[in-house]
Order: structure tokens, then sequence, then C-alpha cells
């Protein structure tokens, strides 16, 4: 009985101590996994001025024996497909799976997809510290049209703590901020790359709400784009409808 009670007190202090390695979860900063089953599209704008430029993300989930799954798929003003990245959620956080991307063929007027190598799948972690730790994200590809050449992306998200709240449709979202440092180069090129950095920002309930960027030394070229609205795909159906219905 001794033997058992030092046992049993000994795995509740180990528990106890693994629950507090002062790591925070944010876990339920990332998208509502459980709540996109049938499917939402994220609409996201310029942050500033009066221009627009949407960009249109859309987040299904799904469970296969294997585990539970969320994919992204990416379109453009132009409701064309660019990118389609599937991420398993994992109980460290979401890693990317499968990663497809989408160029047109301006001759033939089709898009054709090319299928990246993940060699470092991390997106978005569960439990973090306060500015430490590097989360890293690194792909290479093929373009379709320039099968000979190999572009690579290095992305390293750094947690910066908590963000500024963010409103959105009359509701305030606590939030927290991610650093960002990416690297875009070409095998072929020798030593030719493109550093930029930014933030992102994650509310809570709702998945990424803002992010910015900025490459070159002198950062030339610059974008900061927010939530805008949440929408079922049938909503982009018809937008994308009314659009080629203009021409």
């Amino acid at each position: 009985m001794r033997f058992l009670f030092g046992v049993g007190a000994f795995c509740l202090f180990f528990a106890f101590a693994c629950s507090n390695d002062g790591k925070r979860d944010i876990s339920d900063y990332y998208f509502p996994v459980d709540e996109l089953r049938s499917g939402k599209v994220y609409e996201y704008d310029l942050a500033r001025g009066d221009s627009s430029s949407p960009e249109y993300w859309y987040y299904r989930s799904f469970k296969l024996d294997s585990g539970l799954f969320l994919t992204g798929t990416y379109y453009d003003r132009r409701f064309q497909i660019g990118q389609i990245v599937r991420e398993k959620i994992v109980s460290s956080g979401s890693q990317v799976n499968e990663y497809f991307l989408y160029e047109t063929d301006w001759e033939t007027e089709r898009q054709q997809q090319t299928t990246a190598v993940v060699e470092a799948p991390d997106v978005f972690p569960f439990r973090v510290r306060d500015s430490s730790g590097v989360f890293l994200f690194r792909m290479k590809y093929h373009p379709v049209l320039d099968s000979a050449t190999t572009i690579y992306i290095i992305r390293n998200r750094v947690f910066l703590g908590e963000g500024p709240a963010f409103e959105f449709q009359g509701a305030q979202y606590p939030c927290v901020r991610f650093g960002l440092r990416e690297v875009i180069g070409n095998e072929s090129e020798g030593a030719l790359e493109i550093e930029g950095r930014g933030e992102e920002w994650y509310a809570k309930g709702l998945g990424l709400v803002y992010y910015r960027k900025s490459f070159g030394q002198n950062a030339q070229v610059q974008f900061e784009y927010r939530l805008k609205d949440v929408f079922p795909m049938s909503e982009l159906e018809k937008r994308a409808a009314a659009y080629y219905g203009d021409e």
C-alpha cells in the first residue's frame, strides 16, 4: 500500500510539473477546427487605404483514420485557385501535411498544379513561451512552367505574446501575435534570396485575422491584410458568378 501510494504521488507530481512547464496553451487562438466541418470562407482585404484587393481562403476540416485535418484553399481576387494546403492537427499544433500550388498557362488559359515538398511542417504551435522558440516551416517546389527551377520558402515564426483586441462584426476578440521572418530563394540562381519580415495576429475563436509583410532591404514590397468577413462557400460562388457574368 505504501509503495502504491508512493507511485501514485509521483505520477501526480509528474503530471503537475508537466502542466506547469511555463508554457501557455494557445490552441483556442487557431482556426476553430470543430466549427469548420461544413467549411467557411475567410475574406481578407487591405488593412489601410480606400482601395480593395480581396483574397479568400476556404477552410474545411475533416477526420480520417490517420487523424484530424484542416484544408485551406486560396482564391485570388479573380476567384482563381492559387494554392491548397492540408494541415494535420496534432497535440503540439498544426503541421502542413500536403501543399499544392497552381499556375496559369497563358497559352492554354488553364491552371496547372504542382506539388511542393514540405521539409519542415510547423505552422501554428499550441504551447508556447513568450518570445522563445522558433517554429519553422520550409518547403520547395518546381514551377510548372519552368521545371528546371527550384523555388524554396523558409518561414520562421516567433511568439510575441498578447496582441491588441480585434474588432469583428461588433465583437472584440483577444489576440496573440507572432513575428515572421521569411526567405524566398531560387536554387538555380545560386545565392539569390529575398528576405522579408512581418507579423501575424490570431484571434481567439477565429484564427488568423491580420498579417503584414515587407520584402527587400528598403521594404520595397509591402502588404497588409485583415479579416473582413466570414461566409459560406455558396456566397463565394455567387460572387464569382457575378464577376465573370459582367465580363
